[in-house]
């Protein structure tokens, strides 16, 4: 009888082990009233972006099961909602209703703690810019404005840094880590540098920080100073045949590049800027080249003739030489020297055509 009973014991003890192995979650979810029975929830990994999962809604409820073998970060989608979850083993709850309402760990909760902080933040930083005096000056405006953002921007370094203090190097130190890059409207290299000294290896892996690690590689190579990176695209003259970046750049010229898509309002509105610099400087010594990115061939060659850009276009260049120059929004205009070398980059208005006059000496 004893030995039965430790076979019955040892056997009771081997399933709860392979049962605990197996880090089984189920993440029960709601959602708000008008959201029919058969629409989908998306489950997508914040890691690499990939949806990995979905659940069917059958009378305002889904439900996700699976296995975590360690904390992942995922989101959820449902249209236009969406709710931040870390998954976990163990049971969770989420109402779709409320983005920061995903519940049943730690980190979720405190992820969740940190992102609701965060927009209240800068909800609270809009409603004082949108409180300020009209009828001061222009200037006594700008300065309270200018106080505003920058007391935002305190904040918004203040809070994440305390997060990180105790979650350096795991899934919440990722997403707070990633938050707080994206909160900032004009990152910088130095800032990013100085917030990879707080983590650890498991946050810099993280998919979305190792893509800004390498944006900021990219503009390392392309900064100021450095030589022209080429690039060809197949059809990327208006006959259908190749054109590179070197059929232009690095020929004994100086050379603006404008990197450009029709559906760019800003990217039309410095047209006549780059026109009045073409047509005064053009010839042996300047020239410039428009770069069609994220854009479809039949769109860009409508706005060339719409505009009257006479100088020198790439088509259908896409996402190539963005990635290249680390390029996250157009218009993007860079000059390169007669031998290849970036001089400036981001030129607009006044500054394009300042910079322009002076390497010229006109």
């Amino acid at each position: 009888m004893k030995r039965i009973s430790f076979i019955v014991i040892s056997v009771c003890a081997a399933m709860l082990v392979v049962c605990c192995g197996k880090n089984e979650y189920v993440l029960n979810g709601i959602v708000p009233d008008g959201i029919e029975n058969g629409e989908v929830v998306y489950m997508t990994d914040y890691n690499d972006g990939l949806i990995v999962d979905s659940a069917v809604i059958s009378g305002k409820k889904f439900v996700f099961k699976g296995v975590a073998d360690s904390a992942m970060a995922r989101s959820l989608t449902l249209g236009d909602l969406q709710a931040n979850i870390i998954l976990e083993k163990g049971t969770m709850t989420v109402d779709m209703a409320d983005p920061y309402s995903a519940k049943g760990n730690l980190l979720t909760e405190k992820m969740n703690e940190f992102l609701s902080k965060s927009a209240d933040i800068i909800e609270q930083a809009r409603e004082k810019l949108a409180g300020v005096d009209m009828s001061l000056s222009a200037s006594e405006q700008g300065e309270i404005q200018d106080e505003i953002v920058d007391d935002l921007f305190i904040e918004l370094n203040e809070l994440p840094r305390a997060y990180l203090k105790e979650h350096s190097n795991d899934a919440l130190g990722a997403m707070v880590f990633y938050t707080w890059m994206q909160n900032r409207t004009e990152l910088s290299e130095e800032l990013f540098n100085e917030a990879c000294k707080l983590v650890g290896e498991n946050v810099l892996n993280f998919g979305p920080i190792k893509q800004m690690a390498a944006y900021y590689d990219k503009l390392g190579q392309t900064a100021a100073g450095m030589p022209f990176v080429d690039f060809t695209i197949d059809n990327g003259n208006s006959d259908g045949s190749p054109a590179s970046l070197s059929d232009y750049v690095g020929k004994g010229k100086y050379v603006l590049v404008d990197f450009w898509a029709s559906w760019c309002k800003p990217c039309r509105l410095e047209t006549p800027v780059i026109a009045e610099v073409y047509n005064k400087y053009k010839g042996d010594l300047f020239d410039v080249v428009s770069v069609a990115v994220w854009d479809q061939r039949e769109a860009t060659l409508r706005a060339i003739e719409e505009d009257g850009n006479a100088w020198p276009q790439i088509l259908d260049a896409q996402a190539i030489p963005t990635e290249l120059y680390g390029i996250q929004g157009i218009p993007h205009i860079i000059l390169f020297g007669p031998d290849g070398t970036i001089l400036a980059r981001n030129l607009r208005g006044d500054n394009l055509k300042n910079k322009v006059a002076e390497v010229l000496g006109k």
